[in-house]
């Protein structure tokens, strides 16, 4: 069974699912400063001890997009000619680079699994088709599969073994379906609906947009894939996630007051346990929701508010547990950021070019 999704859904949903050496950072003590101490030594390689070491920008004229942390020192990027396309392993400390995996399609995007045990290459070797790749850190394929598609979202879930993916035609009909990496199974149509948060291995979540009706919100409703029942979370919603300690969205209650409502839950959307207010932007006939990562390892969600300039926004740090929302860089761009394992350091930049330092707030460049 194929479904129609009409192009605004499409833009929508893709649009809230997104080079300076100057510091950025407000004056004053951070008052989150403490709460990003860990409290005991683990293995994960701390800040501090990095701060001994030089960044070492990676030079390759070949560059196409940094794609995402391997590890804490560790970084996945491509490289693309007229004849192939490379994903690299790169060590921002050594500078020492490896090859990860080659195609002579164009390699779309990486994603690893939350485990990081996984990594979905996507490459795409018409316009009409999509080369979909597993393979391990250490760049053995595990299983590899071609799928109709013009254009292709995915999400893997929590324990990162299942890949939800959805294939677009030129005409936006779209297909879902379920990858399992257990066996590498592929069950087609779980879920009538392209755009999915997992909650867990067996259930989901997802904004139901009427699209016979422009809408600014959407209900937000949880989805059992065993039982296929279907529960209405919360109304007036625009943008949500779920994280490994709480489940985040955006509630939008008077649309002429152009006021979000961040608002975190527990696990399973019962209790609010924290929630505050941000002004929004328009974009086109939607509302912008800027980029935003949460480390469970800091225990730290960071998102981009407005600032003070025109088109430019505060990163902010937000610590649900306590409570706490503090802006740590101001007026910069509102651009992708991923958090590394640990928590302290950021890739940030219209192709993650950009490293932020979340101890001292410092951007430095990684690509020559």
């Amino acid at each position: 069974m194929r479904f129609r999704v009409t192009l605004l859904a499409i833009i929508t949903a893709i649009l809230f699912t997104g080079c300076s050496q100057q510091s950025h950072q407000p004056h004053g003590v951070s008052e989150l400063a403490e709460l990003r101490k860990p409290g005991i030594k683990e293995r994960y390689i701390s800040v501090d001890f990095l701060e001994e070491k030089n960044l070492i920008p990676l030079s390759d004229e070949n560059f196409f997009s940094v794609e995402g942390w391997l590890d804490n020192q560790h970084i996945l990027y491509l490289s693309e000619n007229a004849e192939k396309s490379t994903a690299y392993k790169y060590n921002l400390f050594t500078g020492e680079k490896e090859i990860l995996f080659e195609s002579s399609a164009s390699i779309v995007q990486l994603e690893l699994n939350p485990e990081k045990n996984l990594i979905l290459v996507h490459a795409s070797p018409s316009s009409f088709e999509a080369e979909i790749t597993i393979i391990d850190p250490m760049g053995n394929v595990k299983t590899k599969r071609t799928i109709p598609s013009s254009e292709l979202t995915f999400s893997w879930s929590p324990t990162g073994e299942r890949l939800f993916l959805t294939s677009f035609d030129e005409n936006w009909t779209f297909q879902t379906f379920i990858l399992n990496m257990s066996d590498f199974s592929l069950d087609k149509n779980p879920v009538e609906i392209p755009f999915i948060q997992w909650l867990s291995d067996e259930e989901v979540t997802y904004l139901k947009w009427d699209e016979a009706e422009p809408q600014l919100t959407a209900p937000l409703y949880k989805h059992s894939l065993v039982s296929k029942k279907e529960v209405l979370i919360e109304e007036h919603i625009i943008s949500h996630a779920n994280f490994k300690d709480y489940s985040f969205a955006v509630h939008v209650e008077n649309e002429e007051e152009s006021i979000g409502s961040y608002t975190f839950f527990n696990g399973n959307y019962e209790d609010v346990i924290y929630s505050f207010d941000v002004e929004l932007l328009p974009l086109y006939s939607e509302w912008l929701v800027p980029e935003f990562d949460y480390s469970s390892r800091s225990g730290l969600f960071y998102t981009f508010v407005p600032g003070t300039v025109e088109n430019k926004f505060n990163l902010t740090a937000v610590d649900p547990k306590s409570k706490k929302t503090e802006a740590v860089l101001e007026n910069i761009d509102n651009s992708e950021i991923k958090l590394s394992p640990n928590g302290e350091l950021a890739l940030y930049g219209s192709y993650l070019e950009n490293v932020i330092n979340l101890k001292d707030y410092k951007i430095k460049g990684i690509v020559k």
